[in-house]
């Protein structure tokens, strides 16, 4: 009778271990991916540009912005003095009415008032609102070429145009201008590099 074969067990504890180290890179690759890899899509998308994100540095005049006035609170007249007071400055107003029977009826406003654009109309609205300091801007889809400003609550008057040009004026020397810019999301951030 003859001995029984001893094995060797380094081959296999070789393999095993060669196995358990693919495993833990496979595993730390998946858990700390980039967003760009978890997100194919974004990282084909091109870096926004300061100019494509930031508010319009030109602004155009009262005289070539057509707006829709109105009230959204239960004070009576809000939006035909606002009117008068928008005209006088410049601005063209089309309509004035209630935003509760009107434009898919708002219900009432508790803060100053909405100036709510269509992307096309960006600098309007960042115009409009140095005249209502403290109104909400609301940009939407829509295509038409007026801003709806909708009064609200805690409104109190249109800024005086010598006031509202020294905003304007403060704002630039400052490279800030008062409307609402998209803002890139995370994932577009994050595979952005710089060239």
């Amino acid at each position: 009778m003859t001995a029984p074969d001893k094995r060797r067990p380094l081959p296999a504890l070789v393999v095993i271990a060669a196995l358990t180290l693919l495993t833990a890179l496979v595993w730390f690759r998946v858990l700390h991916r980039s967003d760009a890899a978890a997100h194919p899509a974004a990282a084909n998308t091109p870096c926004p540009t300061p100019s494509a994100t930031a508010p319009p540095r030109a602004l155009p005049k009262p005289s070539a912005v057509t707006l829709v006035v109105l009230n959204s609170t239960s004070r009576s007249g809000l939006a035909a003095g606002a009117k008068k007071t928008l005209v006088a400055d410049g601005f063209k107003v089309s309509q004035v009415a209630n935003d509760a029977t009107t434009y898919g009826g708002h219900g009432e406003i508790t803060g100053v008032a909405e100036i709510r654009f269509g992307p096309s109309e960006r600098a309007a609205a960042a115009l409009l609102g140095y005249y209502v300091p403290g109104a909400k801007a609301v940009q939407t889809d829509s295509s038409a070429a007026t801003v709806i400003l909708s009064l609200g609550a805690k409104y109190t008057a249109i800024l005086a145009p010598a006031k509202a040009s020294a905003a304007i004026s403060s704002a630039t020397a400052h490279s800030t201008i008062a409307a609402p810019s998209p803002t890139p999301t995370a994932t577009a951030t994050a595979s952005c590099s710089s060239s």
